[in-house]
């Protein structure tokens, strides 16, 4: 996605709300992530990190990042060790609190084997077929037609049973598979991808007070974060 324009549209009804931080703000905040290529990267660079660092370090509040799995980045949330899990479906995480605004926009793909499909026929192409996504995403809820689902707690397993003709989709979103794509499990020559659907990624906060006042100012400084064009800024930096 190149522009941030999308984001515009949550917040043209909403009034900015610019109130003083109550009580003594947080001195950091603790996110935790999987590392996303060109958004949350190991060495601390990427969209997702510019976006929070925009949010919370102008109000004095410092970001510090931990890259763990999906599952491992909703476990530090749910035991208090991490502030925010990054880009979690609010959904699929319970007693958390989520962002009142997506951050970003990312898109849901299939990767198959090229002789696999004839035509790509959207959703309709996906009807019944054995489609392995990873553990803890409630995809098939965004879906509209009935799928054979198959969890699995690594992607690289979902690439090499794709790779055996054992599955015949991998369902993920665009930065999840780019990433996994570049770790040379399989032939990539052999594959292609079609888009499903666009999904929204929200900042899920712990459920204690420390929590309530991060999402608080999350919530207050983002959109006006959007509408100063600064967010817009971003996703052209990393070419969104």
């Amino acid at each position: 996605m190149k522009k941030a324009a999308f984001l515009m549209i949550l917040f043209v009804f909403c009034p900015i709300c610019q109130r003083a931080l109550a009580g003594s703000a947080p001195a950091e905040i603790i996110l935790a992530s999987e590392e996303l290529a060109n958004a949350t990267n190991k060495d601390g660079t990427g969209l997702y990190w510019d976006i929070f660092r925009a949010v919370y370090e102008p109000v004095g509040i410092k970001t510090r990042f931990i890259i763990r799995s999906y599952k491992g980045s909703v476990s530090l949330v749910k035991r208090n060790q991490a502030d925010a899990a990054v880009g979690i479906h609010p959904e699929s995480i319970q007693g958390a609190l989520s962002s009142r605004y997506p951050f970003v926009k990312d898109y849901l793909l299939v990767l198959f084997k090229k002789n696999k499909v004839n035509q790509w026929k959207g959703q309709e192409t996906l009807k019944n077929k054995k489609i392995g996504w990873l553990k803890g995403f409630s995809y098939d809820e965004y879906l509209e037609v009935p799928v054979i689902k198959r969890e699995f707690m690594q992607r690289g397993s979902i690439l090499r049973q794709l790779d055996k003709d054992q599955l015949d989709f991998f369902m993920d979103t665009r930065n999840d598979v780019e990433s996994v794509l570049n770790k040379g499990i399989i032939d990539v020559t052999r594959y292609t991808v079609e888009t499903v659907l666009e999904l929204e990624r929200f900042l899920v906060f712990a459920d204690n007070e420390k929590g309530k006042e991060l999402k608080r100012i999350f919530d207050d400084r983002f959109p006006h974060l959007v509408q100063s064009g600064e967010i817009e800024k971003l996703f052209a930096k990393w070419n969104w």
